[in-house]
This record gives structure tokens, C-alpha cells and sequence, in this order.
């Protein structure tokens, strides 16, 4: 699924409690994991390069400086050199940028056990699906869809509560049995009710070990990508690591 795991760090120790999580993730896929750190300029280089080579040592990885002065467009040029990189971050660091960008609160679990897919009816949604299902493989673990309904949407006129039942499941239903087909992966799905965002935080909730994997619509900037959608709020309140892919249109 990915081959390199960019661990992005901006000198608080919160930014560094992702790194068990990326190095779990790098030493289950057998790829590499490089930890980055964005710097202004020479001196806060010097005044922090000994220490995060020792944490480079540690966690069994790579370490790479930039010196720039837009650190999210320096994380952003990183990924477009490596199609197959995924970067890791948490949110609410000693620096704006990384709330900006991709996180959670708290200790991010070292391992992954569930993988939660938010779909939503949509084939931008469902590019997210071959991601998911291989990140199942190759970290052994469950996998889960979810989509949230509206209440109260309108569904076509049925005999019984069952039928109705089916009719609300019906998609996933069936993106569970192409992803059988197509990835020999058995994926359970939940039909959520309410405004997506909150329906996801809420199902999340006393999910350890879960990552939360969607997509998101790329507008021009890292930023933008996510502030103001339905990611950018499960980023602040859904409690588990996030799995974000924006696709650039072309």
C-alpha cells in the first residue's frame, strides 16, 4: 500500500507520540520510515539535529531535514517526490501548522487492529476502498464500513421494518461483496444515522486500535484540503489515528 511512512515533527513532544504508530505500521509493511523535521534555518537545525538522530536511531529510522520556511508546503513537496509515501502527524503541537495539516489527541496506539472506511455513496468516496482494503491485509486487521444517513432521509415505499433494514445497507452490502471478490478481504459494514461527522466520531468512541480512513477534496492547498469538511471535524474530534487521501484531479 505505502513504502515510505513520513513522520512529521515540528520539536514539541506531542508531534512525537506518532512515531510507535509509524514505526509499527513501517515494520509490518517492511518499508521505511523517515522522520522529518521542517526547520526555519541553521540554528534551530543545530540546536536539535543530536536529539532526534538519537530518536531516528531509536525508532529505527531515517532522518530528514528541510529547511523552509512553509512547513506544510515542505511536507506536501516530500509526498509529491514519493507517490507511495504517506505522512504521519498529530494535531494541536507547540506549532499552528500541524493542526493544519493531519492528527489526533492523545497517545496514538502502536498498533492497528481495525480499519473503520467512511463511505458515502459516491465513486470519490469509494477510491478510498482498494487503500483500505490492503492496509487490512498487510496489518492483519478488521475491517469495518460505515456511512451515515441523514435522519429521516427518504427511502422507497416497503412491506416490513426488515426490508427497510436491507434497503439502508444495501450499498455497503454490496461494496463488502466486491471487496471479497476483488481483495479476498470479509468486510463488516454499519449503517450510522445523523450528520456524517458527528455519526463517525460517536461510532468511534471506545475503538482502541482503530484508524479511520476516508478521502477528501483536494482545493488547492494542504490546508484547504481538509478545513471546513466532514474530515477536518473527524480530525479534531474522532479520537483515532485518520488514514486522509485527496486525490489530485487532473
Amino acid at each position: 500500500m505505502f513504502d515510505e511512512v513520513i513522520a512529521c515533527l515540528d520539536g514539541s513532544s506531542l508531534a512525537e507520540t506518532i512515531l510507535p504508530l509509524a514505526r509499527g505500521l513501517t515494520a509490518t509493511q517492511g518499508g521505511t520510515l523517515t522522520l522529518l523535521r521542517v526547520v526555519a534555518d541553521a540554528a534551530e537545525l543545530s540546536a536539535e539535529e543530536n536529539y532526534l538522530r538519537d530518536c531516528a536511531r531509536q525508532y529505527s529510522g531515517q532522518l530528514r531535514f528541510v529547511l523552509a520556511a512553509d512547513p506544510a508546503g515542505a511536507i506536501g513537496a516530500e509526498l509529491e517526490r514519493n507517490a507511495n509515501a504517506i505522512a504521519a502527524l498529530t494535531t494541536h503541537g507547540r506549532t499552528a501548522w500541524a493542526e493544519a495539516i493531519l492528527g489526533r489527541d492523545g497517545d496514538a496506539p502502536k498498533k492497528i487492529s481495525k480499519i473503520v472506511l467512511a463511505l458515502d455513496g459516491s465513486e470519490f468516496a469509494e477510491r478510498m476502498i482498494s487503500y483500505a482494503a490492503k492496509a487490512a491485509q498487510s496489518l492483519q486487521a478488521q475491517l469495518l464500513l460505515v456511512q451515515a444517513l441523514p435522519v429521516g432521509a427518504p427511502v422507497p415505499p416497503l412491506k416490513n421494518h426488515e426490508k427497510s433494514d436491507i434497503s439502508e445497507s444495501s450499498y455497503l452490502h454490496r461494496q463488502s461483496a466486491v471487496i471479497k471478490k476483488k481483495y479476498a478481504v470479509t468486510a463488516q459494514w454499519e449503517v450510522l444515522h445523523g450528520e456524517p461527522a458527528a455519526a463517525i466520531c460517536q461510532y468511534l468512541k471506545g475503538m482502541p486500535e482503530t484508524m479511520l480512513m476516508l478521502t477528501t477534496h483536494a482545493r488547492g492547498g494542504l490546508e484547504r484540503a481538509m478545513l471546513g469538511s466532514v474530515a477536518a471535524e473527524c480530525i479534531r474530534h474522532a479520537g483515532v489515528p485518520l488514514l486522509l487521501y485527496w486525490p489530485q484531479e487532473r
